[in-house]
């Protein structure tokens, strides 16, 4: 049974489909793991229709094309030069992200790309500043700051029932055994596992605590799968002199650690189940609700 909030969205998903005339058409650029994933949320919802998609590997673009009836383009110009389409879901390596999001936005398609934006920063506030000049929206796929867990963390942060957070640090590994992965290529992802992992974490600590003051990092490698430097690390300060750290790497078995350290407490998770210590209230552990 849905509960009232949901009841309310669905209710104001349709009278907005109604309002601009039916869902906002979709074009796919890239349906591979994470492609796929983000095809299946369009499709979960009513606000969206998948009206085109575009691989650099045809035989999947057609198997995807035939399989939820919508059309392939075996060009992106194409897929960009459709009317139907007002929208683009990005997802494909780092390195092509700049190019894309340019030509994208030339053709006056409004932007959804995976996380990163870009691989340097000054990439990313050029692009950002593109779309704007080119009147379309470009939003980058920073989800985690929307799992339950992390909007808990906010929501008791906010409350200050531990009182003032004083340090926050949050690991993030994923063991990725083969060496042909683009994301150990140094030229498709020059920041290695914290482009690719860590950048999670550093939104959420956004999110939390604002915009960092300063920060300083390095990258090291450990000579298991790749010569690249794998483990990284990054140290930043933020307002009211909140400290925070995020590690990184792809050789480690895969694992999920986030804490936050308050005057009167601690929050701890694992991205699905949230641990709360405090003085007065012993320690408390549970499943935000929304959680899969």
């Amino acid at each position: 049974m849905r509960n009232p909030q949901q009841i309310i969205q669905a209710i104001y998903n349709r009278f907005a489909l109604r309002a601009n005339g039916g869902p906002i058409g979709i074009g796919l650029i890239g349906i591979g793991g994470w492609g796929v994933s983000n095809a299946v949320s369009i499709m979960r919802s009513r606000r969206f229709n998948i009206a085109g998609v575009y691989d650099i590997q045809k035989e999947v673009a057609h198997r995807f094309a035939n399989r939820f009836t919508t059309k392939c383009y075996g060009q992106i110009d194409d897929l960009l030069a459709e009317p139907a389409i007002q929208a683009v879901c990005i997802t494909v390596p780092n390195h092509f992200h700049v190019d894309l999001v340019k030509t994208a936005a030339d053709a006056g398609k409004h932007i959804f790309i995976e996380k990163p934006l870009a691989s340097h920063p000054n990439d990313c506030r050029a692009l950002g500043q593109y779309c704007e000049d080119k009147k379309v929206i470009l939003q980058v796929g920073h989800q985690m700051r929307r799992d339950p867990v992390f909007r808990e963390i906010k929501h008791i942060l906010e409350t200050g029932d531990l009182g003032r957070p004083l340090f926050a640090q949050g690991v993030y590994t994923l063991n990725r055994r083969t060496r042909d992965d683009w994301r150990w290529n140094p030229e498709s992802c020059p920041g290695g596992s914290m482009e690719q992992l860590g950048v999670h974490l550093l939104d959420v600590l956004a999110y939390l605590l604002g915009s960092p003051l300063s920060s300083q990092g390095w990258a090291r490698n450990i000579p298991t799968y790749s010569d690249e430097p794998d483990w990284g690390y990054i140290s930043m300060s933020f307002v009211h002199g909140v400290n925070a750290t995020v590690s990184t790497s792809f050789s480690s078995p895969s694992h999920l650690c986030f804490e936050v350290f308050f005057e009167r407490g601690r929050l701890a998770t694992d991205g699905k189940t949230l641990s709360v210590a405090s003085k007065e209230g012993g320690l408390k552990t549970y499943r935000p609700r929304g959680t899969s």
